[in-house]
């Protein structure tokens, strides 16, 4: 399902495919990044127009933020034609139910789900991503 949204300024728009699934990144990298867990809907054939700054952000990751605003735009396996875009973002965030939790070995025991989602820790994420 193709879906539309921008940063925080509107500088920066998109639309995506939106795979119909929320997820969670408990990383210490994406909590830094975002404040808390990043929860972001995994996307196909994303299209960014506007002031998009990309850096590297570990090994075979990158991560978009918008250069006006800073909001958060992206986190992206390079090579895996998938953006994970925050959902806050999105014009219409229905129809995305939360199925799964990232990084579940770094969650602080401060905050928890209600919700069962499949759970992955960091190295089966990595593997995942890093070898298909």
């Amino acid at each position: 399902m193709r879906r539309s949204g921008s940063c925080l300024c509107g500088q920066v728009t998109f639309s995506a495919d939106a795979i119909p699934r929320l997820q969670a990144c408990h990383c210490s990298m994406c909590r830094k990044w975002v404040g808390g867990p990043f929860m972001a809907v995994p996307c196909k054939d994303a299209e960014f127009e506007g002031p998009v700054q990309r850096y590297a952000s570990s090994d075979g990751f990158e991560r978009g933020f918008c250069s006006v605003c800073g909001s958060n735009l992206f986190f992206h396996p390079i090579g895996s034609g998938i953006h994970g875009i925050p959902i806050g973002l999105f014009d219409d965030q229905t129809e995305l139910p939360f199925k799964a939790e990232f990084f579940i070995d770094q969650k602080p025991e401060n905050y928890s789900f209600s919700d069962v989602t499949r759970k992955m820790t960091g190295e089966e994420f990595a593997h995942k991503f890093r070898n298909g």
